[in-house]
């Protein structure tokens, strides 16, 4: 049954998890794997004194890895932000550093808007020439943390140099102004596009393919099939082989119009400016507009339409054309008069599409047209099913087309949402969001059982397993008020939820999380260990680790996990980005253990042999509890 409502969230919020593929790895380092490189050049090069240069240093890495902006967070516990510090005589900087345009999102971890940037991106500095011809060089220190959805890697410095030539001669007029501009990156350096692998590929086809059904039913489509049907079979002539070949043009024609819709679409977007739509909060805001006014005009308070002189045109040209001519005419007219009732999918389908490559808009246009031309197409191949359609056309489809509209109302809340949690207005809390949901779930519920009674058709089963199905919809959705969780597929849908997810009688207090006793020196922990004959428990963590500070907050304090860490063991805790001991720390945890990731957690005899190990978060406490376990 959960299942069941993660399909309808599914369908509800398309573009939420298209851009949201699965993790392909466990979020933890690669023995031998460099997760984030540098490359830096100066551009011109050569370059003249009185011009303006600019430095330019890519990142290039690896695949769920990331860094954080160059701009501070206003949070003071916030993740420190990239520094870049520059060594270069005869160059004058020209303003602040700066970079390309990162991802910024909410992280559900620490609850703060962090802007990221991984796989590609490109920082910034520019220049005035100032000093004597010959061969230069400027210097460049970056100073930056490498984190993952799981793990964070000690705080790191990558040194870099880029050589430079200047030239004699006077400055040349193209660059004599700074370039500020930033540079298009290609969209596999994108977070949002991680769906084209797995699941975001399969969402992405889901939602095409749902789109092009959902278009059948609608009023404008569903009528005018026996009309369009009916002027092709009589220019077949009763010919079986010459229908199927009309056939195939027809469906052909609107497959060809709505790709076309879709390509001219990519065009105007393009796809390197079109990957940031996704968190921009005023892009978020116009998408949420559209689905509102999409919604309503599905529920019938107005109408979409192309000015009747445009279909008219088109519809007489075909009526007057015969052979295959007329037929592609009349797809294309098809096309045009179904719009009346598709832009609502169409549009939804285009938002999704804006949000990434250009393959996107032209994958989902063919899926969503070919589903949508397919029944027409066998249709035309068997005219005499014509009549039995036109006669189910019915007010079932007023009903439909309603109830569309309702859960596109119910999608554009994810929008809004983006939006608050960008500017931080905290105005969409998670239940008021599930709040919504129920209200409209219930006006859906009276709405079936009123049309229901109203036609004396609400014995029926379909009507009545209609209601059921709604009715169970509502009733899951209220299990996830007061911050229970939905499910990791729902609750990615929802805004984070406040504070805790654990009733506050499962947590210890903060009195009794001060009294545990941590020591600073894993020696004295063993010579300790050995008396008592205790186990120890040993976290590796760092001042700036996100992931550290919230295990400590969601996991640690858990009262399962305290009372574990209490009794059983002698408690250690190493910091290796701060302290005095920071460099010996490192150096153990690299020199012993085998790696750099934070947090890592031990578990060692009093002998100070290895027992277990956990790296990264644990977002069960159950799995930790298990972990803690293992103690001998």
């Amino acid at each position: 049954m959960p299942r069941f409502f993660s399909l309808l969230v599914l369908l509800l919020s398309p573009l939420n998890l298209w851009a949201t593929s699965a993790k392909d790895s466990e979020g933890l380092p690669v023995e031998g794997e460099t997760q984030i490189r540098f490359e830096a050049k100066l551009i011109p090069n050569p370059v003249r004194v009185g011009e303006r240069a600019r430095m330019e240093i890519a990142l290039i890495g690896e695949k769920g890895w990331h860094v954080y902006s160059v701009f501070p967070a206003p949070e003071e516990d916030a993740p420190p932000p990239t520094k870049l510090a520059f060594e270069a005589l005869g160059l004058e900087a020209d303003g602040p550093a700066y970079e390309t345009a990162p991802l910024v999102q909410f992280d559900q971890v620490i609850q703060l808007t962090l802007s990221t940037h991984e796989e590609r991106s490109v920082f910034y500095q520019n220049f005035l020439v100032k000093g004597l011809p010959g061969e230069r060089s400027v210097k460049v220190a970056i100073k930056y943390q490498v984190c993952s959805f799981r793990v964070c890697l000690p705080p790191a410095q990558s040194l870099l140099v880029a050589d430079y030539q200047v030239e004699p001669g006077p400055p040349r007029a193209q660059f004599l102004n700074a370039d500020r501009s930033v540079d298009t990156l290609p969209e596999s350096g994108r977070r949002i596009n991680k769906g084209l692998g797995k699941e975001g590929f399969w969402a992405f086809i889901g939602l095409a393919a749902f789109m092009g059904l959902a278009s059948l039913i609608t009023p404008c489509v569903f009528p005018m099939v026996p009309i369009t049907i009916s002027y092709f079979s009589k220019q077949a002539d009763g010919n079986p082989a010459k229908l199927f070949g009309l056939a195939t043009l027809f469906g052909g024609g609107i497959v060809a119009t709505y790709t076309g819709t879709g390509l001219i679409l990519s065009w105007i977007f393009g796809a390197g400016a079109a990957s940031q739509l996704a968190t921009n909060p005023w892009v978020n805001l116009t998408i949420a507009l559209v689905f509102i006014l999409f919604s309503f005009s599905l529920m019938g308070a107005f109408n979409i339409r192309l000015p009747a002189q445009i279909e008219g045109y088109f519809d007489a040209k075909a009526r007057a054309t015969g052979g295959a001519l007329g037929v592609v005419l009349m797809g294309f007219t098809f096309t045009l008069t179904a719009f009346t009732c598709t832009v609502q999918f169409v549009g939804t389908l285009m938002i999704a599409a804006a949000q990434g490559q250009m393959f996107w808009p032209l994958l989902g246009m063919i899926v969503f047209s070919s589903v949508f031309a397919f029944p027409f197409f066998l249709l035309a191949l068997a005219p005499g099913l014509v009549g039995k359609m036109h006669r189910g056309t019915g007010q079932w489809l007023g009903r439909a087309k309603w109830v569309l509209g309702m859960l596109e109302l119910m999608a554009s809340i994810k929008f809004l949402s983006n939006a608050d949690l960008v500017w931080q207005t905290g105005l969409i809390s998670r239940d008021l969001n599930l709040q919504v949901w129920m209200a409209l779930l219930g006006l859906i519920i009276g709405y079936l059982i009123f049309t229901g009674f109203r036609q004396g058709r609400f014995k029926s089963p379909v009507q009545l397993a209609w209601v059921g199905f709604f009715v169970l919809l509502l009733v899951l959705t209220s299990q996830g008020l007061g911050g229970r969780s939905l499910g990791s597929l729902i609750d990615s849908v929802l805004p984070p939820a406040e504070g805790r997810h654990l009733e506050a009688a499962e947590y210890a207090s903060e009195e009794e999380i001060k009294s545990l006793v941590w020591m600073d020196n894993l020696e004295a922990a063993q010579a300790l260990a050995l008396s008592q004959k205790k186990p120890i428990f040993l976290e590796f963590t760092g001042y700036t680790c996100v992931n550290c500070r919230w295990m400590e907050q969601n996991v640690l304090a858990q009262k399962a996990i305290y009372i574990r860490l209490k009794e059983r063991y002698i408690l250690v805790r190493l910091f290796t980005d701060g302290g005095p001991d920071k460099d010996r720390n490192l150096a153990l945890q690299i020199n012993r253990f085998q790696t750099v990731a934070l947090p890592l957690y031990l578990i060692l005899t009093p002998q100070g042999q290895e027992q277990g190990r956990y790296i990264g978060l644990a977002l069960a406490g159950a799995e930790f509890a298990a972990f803690l376990d293992k103690a001998p």
